[in-house]
């Protein structure tokens, strides 16, 4: 008995930690400010996502607009900021660089900046290859700036939260019967029809039943919920939208070679379209096996920029549907709560066998409450 009112006392200071609600001052007021800068390149730049063994040369066109974009909380105590970018990734050295950079700037804690990509294969990567570019030069100020311009936009606001479902997504761990074929693993990767290892005597490869391939699983699982925030200005009027969902940004494969701001920068060039005076941002889920529900290169499959443009506007219709019903409010809890951690994990076992000493790895991990919405 003694054991267990001491676990009741730890579990309850945990949540005190994250979840006080009558801490604040009255004059406490929730603000929010977004802002988007666009980074399309006017050059032509080797692009992310895919082995350079299938997509060798640099992009030859655009085919719609990428941005930076950030949405910053006040609650004139603390701030917090999500930045997000229509580009796959940033080499994992930059990370820190950049919200150093940002938090130097701005004032906002290096920890309180929520830095992420969209995972976008079909943009450009900052990498040695475009190391020299005008692009890569600048993308680092260009971060710093928007956060300054959505730090200028800060005014009170109303906030209400929804979901949606979406099926823009698809299982990719195709499971195949007793199969024999010139299909590799990954037609994205190592294909003998296309790139590096294209050959005019390709060799036909044995895959036994059971065995999985990056291909359309539709009994496979995914996350279909859509979790959207809407933010009004005081008056009402629509300001900003935040959006939540867990796929890919893959429609498009190696054989691409066209700039594109992918299904979700269209969904977000749908919404912003359809709400005058909205700016919206998108935070990638848990997308680990789920690619849209078609992948240029896979199962047949074409890279068709139009289609996929059409895949952002389906799901930005749903969005839609769900932002117009929500209801929004001045926060009763306008306190913005942040706990900052850490979380062991394994490494994967490829890093395990090159050091045994070494099997795990800390993943710093960041929790944001804002009245009744946790991120």
């Amino acid at each position: 008995m003694k054991k267990l009112i001491i676990a009741l006392f730890v579990l309850t200071l945990m949540q005190l930690s994250l979840l006080q609600t009558k801490s604040y001052s009255q004059d406490k007021v929730l603000k929010a400010g977004i802002a988007r800068l666009d980074i399309t390149p006017t050059e032509n730049l080797f692009m992310g996502g895919y082995d350079e063994s299938c997509r060798s040369g640099p992009s030859n066109g655009v085919f719609g607009s990428i941005y930076i974009r950030a949405l910053v909380f006040d609650d004139n105590t603390s701030r917090v900021v999500f930045v997000e970018t229509d580009i796959v990734s940033l080499p994992p050295a930059e990370y820190l660089t950049v919200r150093n950079l940002i938090s130097a700037e701005t004032g906002i804690p290096s920890d309180n900046i929520m830095l992420g990509c969209v995972h976008n294969h079909a943009a450009p990567y900052p990498g040695e290859k475009n190391k020299n570019s005008d692009w890569s030069r600048q993308l680092h100020e260009r971060f710093a700036t928007v956060v300054k311009s959505a730090v200028a936009d800060l005014e009170p606001v109303r906030i209400g939260g929804g979901t949606g479902r979406s099926n823009i997504a698809m299982n990719r761990r195709k499971v195949l019967t007793d199969t024999v074929s010139y299909l590799t693993f990954d037609e994205n990767n190592s294909s003998q029809s296309y790139g590096k290892h294209k050959t005019n005597k390709p060799v036909m490869i044995r895959e036994m039943a059971g065995v999985s391939r990056l291909g359309n699983n539709p009994m496979g699982p995914i996350d279909d919920e859509v979790g959207i925030l809407r933010i009004d200005r005081i008056s009402g009027q629509p300001k900003a939208i935040l959006i939540n969902y867990a796929c890919h940004g893959t429609s498009l494969g190696c054989r691409n070679n066209k700039i594109s701001p992918e299904w979700n920068g269209h969904m977000l060039e749908y919404l912003e379209k359809e709400i005058p005076g909205v700016i919206g941002i998108f935070v990638q889920g848990a997308s680990g096996d789920i690619n849209p529900r078609f992948v240029g290169g896979l199962d047949g499959y074409r890279d068709d920029l139009e289609k996929t443009r059409e895949l952002g506007y389906e799901i930005g219709q749903e969005v839609f549907r769900v932002f117009s019903g929500i209801k929004t409010y001045e926060p009763s809890d306008p306190v913005i709560k942040t706990i900052h951690t850490n979380i062991t994990c394994p490494r994967k076992y490829a890093s395990v066998v090159a050091d045994f000493r070494n099997t795990t790895i800390d993943i710093p991990v960041t929790a944001i409450k804002i009245d009744q919405f946790i991120w």
